[in-house]
């Protein structure tokens, strides 16, 4: 049986979406929305990671440098180490402070990681220093390990003060 088509007072043919067709083009437009929002927030996520390894390499470098050139922190004239505390507690603190041991006196900045972020080294409740000796860079190797529930960064130090990320 042929079906007649129905044309409008105009003479026109009517066309349109039946609502099945039109639920079904909303569904689809939802789900390559969820989709998109899920990628957009694992990016998101990435980059604030990424943005806070390269300021923890930035202010390693910093300190290294200032070791290396004997920067003055006390201004007694004699030049320092300098070193960088990384403390993992409620909220997780790297400190850059001059002087051959952490002394909070000797602070100079102290950067706080953006929450999800935390260190995963060192451990909950504990500190790492990284010193680097005046004039010659050199320190005790260190790993440092920065993440959110998915995602984790890590620098190294060596022994020579040569700084990496992955």
């Amino acid at each position: 049986m042929k079906r007649k088509m129905h044309t409008s007072q105009f003479g026109f043919y009517e066309k349109g979406l039946t609502m099945l067709e039109l639920v079904l083009v909303l569904g689809i437009f939802a789900l390559i929305a969820g989709v998109a929002s899920v990628q957009l927030a694992n990016f998101q996520r990435g980059t604030v990671l990424e943005s806070a390894s390269k300021d923890i390499v930035s202010t390693l470098r910093l300190a290294h440098d200032k070791a290396m050139l004997g920067e003055d922190g006390d201004s007694n004239g004699q030049g320092d180490a300098w070193g960088i505390r990384f403390a993992n507690s409620t909220t997780d603190t790297y400190a850059s402070f001059y002087g051959v041991a952490y002394n909070i006196n000797n602070v100079k900045e102290t950067a706080y990681l953006s929450p999800p972020l935390a260190f995963t080294a060192p451990t909950e409740g504990n500190n790492t220093d990284v010193i680097f000796t005046k004039l010659s860079g050199t320190t005790t190797p260190a790993t440092i390990t920065i993440g959110d529930n998915d995602q984790t960064k890590t620098v190294t130090v060596d022994a020579s003060g040569r700084i990496s990320s992955n």
